[in-house]
């Protein structure tokens, strides 16, 4: 009789052991998979921000005007549009302003906006690149996640 007792708790403590291997697991994919989520949203922000951008560079290099806009921070994660020999850090609401411009017979869009620094190292002028920088805490280990989206604009811009 002790010895089917014995057994009989074994096997309950095999049983809870195996339950909480399989609850770890499933916990860690559920969570590696919001954190995927997470971070497609912010790619997908960051092509709609590339699109607007590029939109507005269209339009006021085809209507022959000058355009501005607000871009924003997506929620507390700041972003780093760079073009040409520019970049402008949009880390609160920044205004961009888009003006078509001439020098020696060549037509171009001149970009100013607030927060604009010049960059050493200049892109093709038909280049816009935007980069975040998402820096945040999960169980107490830091991680940094860099990552930037490039596109290639049919307008030259400076």
């Amino acid at each position: 009789m002790l010895f089917n007792r014995g057994q009989i708790s074994i096997d309950a403590v095999m049983a809870i052991l195996f339950i909480l291997i399989v609850t770890a697991i499933l916990s860690y994919n559920v969570f590696n998979t919001l954190n995927n989520i997470r971070y497609s949203e912010i790619v997908e922000r960051g092509h709609s921000i590339m699109d607007v951008f590029e939109n507005y560079a269209l339009i006021s290099y085809s209507k022959d005007v000058t355009l501005s806009t607000t871009f924003r921070p997506i929620g507390n994660i700041n972003y780093t549009i760079r073009f040409a020999n520019k970049e402008i850090v949009v880390n609160s609401p920044t205004t961009i302003v888009f003006r078509k411009e001439y020098h020696d017979n060549i037509s171009y869009i001149n970009i100013t906006g607030d927060n604009l620094r010049y960059m050493q190292n200049p892109l093709p002028p038909n280049i816009v690149n935007i980069s975040f920088n998402i820096s945040f805490r999960d169980f107490n280990i830091t991680k940094n996640l860099d990552f930037y989206i490039t596109k290639n604009l049919s307008v030259r811009i400076e």
